[in-house]
């Protein structure tokens, strides 16, 4: 490997050559709920069962209705179950053993008394729906030494639990307005189940929606709100995920789960008439995409149709979905290892200069640059290296850094590609493509740059291509978005 040392900038320039790779990996059928933070374990339901499923054991039966919450050693699952009434009721399963009926709120609806949402990661708080009387219900949080108690509501009507943080300390779910709106709330049990309403804005004073999900570390709530998903914050607060092309009135979307980064939250959109609902990722800088189709440009194949994506994994490298009667698990390590592609080229690029859909567009190789990131984001071992190839051989390029991503991830025409970094914009170094049209940035880009823990900063290469498709003389890849860690 040849390196040169750029002094002005303090980090190491070399050549090597990375590819952004996405596998899908169909696992069982039926539909799958909910994935272990390290995707090790699955659970969901299947020709009226639940099931449990790990890559030794594959996909087990373990009776009753459904199951819709493990934990994160796989040994407990919260599901639903009939008990010996005919009652349906909230039922937690554990390995080696069998089904347990957990306690309802004292009413009941008909045969329902109770009905499970989420689980914690050690399975020692649940949460969901339980009927105060025929026409009630409250949020519920149960755990074995406490038994099943109300979690209090702002609201005169009722409310529901959605799916509980993977410490436990946290409940999210809706609680009921007045009017009759569902508003999209969390419950802390460190400050006395204390009520959060994060959807609150100046189009929706009510804070109408759902919290459907939480990241492992508590930093990241996901959701529903005005008919899109979301993810939101104590520091940023409310992002929404925006909306797949869509001409459907009734179109809807929502937000299941997000990493431990916020980088990539999953869910579902509801495209077309007859509901067609289409599994979901989103990033900041891409904005959200369907699952498939970001699998597919990204080098998957044997992708089914997919109509919702349930959970990532802490590391966002696994997404659970389930579409079509089968499930399986999106395997996103192979992509770069660090950071989040976007801004890619199509069929609309400029002057029909159609390049790899994961990379940017073609250049004078027939091929379109790819830039990705290797090593950590972690501000304090400062290895972030960056890897681009398929570039002109033997030609100058230049890696920037922005503050934003441009045109909402989309970019613009500039040259023969697209400029898809912005705002405040830094230079970090310049060398040339080797013999194979491959360059790479790095260690020492973190220190270089002045960037702090917290920071998140969209990368991209220029290069130069006097033989470009366009006559532009220069192009760029895809962009790169970093959120830089401790």
């Amino acid at each position: 490997m040849r390196t040169l040392l750029v002094c002005a900038a303090g980090f190491t320039l070399s050549t090597s050559a990375f590819a952004l790779q996405a596998t899908w990996t169909t696992l069982g059928s039926g539909t799958a709920i909910d994935m272990s933070d390290d995707g090790l374990y699955v659970v969901g339901n299947s020709g009226g069962n639940a099931f449990i499923w790990n890559s030794n054991s594959g996909q087990i039966n373990i009776g009753q209705d459904d199951a819709v919450a493990v934990s994160s050693d796989g040994a407990s699952v919260l599901g639903n179950m009939t008990n010996m009434s005919g009652q349906t009721v909230a039922g937690l399963w554990t390995q080696g053993t069998s089904w347990v009926e957990l306690p309802g709120l004292g009413g009941s609806s008909g045969s329902s008394v109770a009905t499970a949402y989420g689980m914690s990661g050690d399975a020692q708080v649940a949460t969901g729906l339980g009927w105060v009387n025929a026409g009630t219900a409250g949020a519920f949080r149960w755990t074995p030494g406490g038994g099943t108690t109300q979690l209090p509501q702002s609201g005169p009507n009722s409310s529901r639990g959605n799916a509980v943080s993977d410490d436990g300390t946290l409940v999210g779910g809706w609680d009921e307005a007045g009017n009759g709106s569902r508003r999209a709330v969390y419950w802390d049990s460190a400050a006395s189940q204390a009520q959060t309403f994060v959807a609150v804005s100046l189009t929706n004073p009510d804070g109408a929606g759902e919290v459907l999900g939480f990241s492992s570390n508590n930093t990241f709530v996901a959701g529903i709100t005005e008919g899109e998903g979301f993810v939101w914050d104590a520091t940023n607060g409310l992002t929404k995920t925006g909306a797949l092309p869509s001409n459907d009135l009734f179109a809807l979307g929502g937000a299941f789960s997000a990493s431990d980064d916020g980088a990539r939250v999953v869910g579902w959109y509801r495209v077309a008439f007859p509901f067609d609902n289409r599994a979901t990722i989103w990033t900041p800088g891409g904005g959200l995409e369907e699952l498939k189709v970001f699998l597919e440009n990204n080098g998957a194949t044997g992708v089914p149709a997919l109509s919702f994506a349930y959970a990532i994994s802490a590391d966002g490298t696994k997404v659970l979905a389930s579409g079509g009667g089968s499930w399986g698990i999106a395997d996103l390590s192979g992509l770069g290892g660090v950071g989040t592609a976007y801004c890619f080229c199509a069929n609309t690029a400029p002057c029909g200069n159609i390049g790899s859909l994961d990379s940017g567009c073609a250049n004078s190789t027939g091929s379109g640059a790819i830039l990705s990131g290797s090593g950590t984001a972690s501000v304090s071992t400062d290895d972030l290296t960056f890897d681009c190839t398929q570039m002109p051989p033997n030609k100058p390029a230049l890696i920037f850094a922005g503050t934003t991503s441009v045109n909402g991830g989309a970019g613009f025409v500039f040259g023969d590609g697209l400029r898809c970094a912005g705002g405040s914009v830094q230079r970090l170094g310049v060398m040339t493509s080797d013999s194979g049209g491959n360059a790479s940035w790095g260690p020492g880009m973190i220190a270089a740059g002045g960037w702090s823990s917290g920071q998140t900063r969209f990368f991209q290469v220029w290069l130069r291509d006097p033989g470009g498709p366009c006559g532009g003389g220069f192009n760029l890849s895809n962009g790169l978005e970093v959120l830089l860690q401790p």
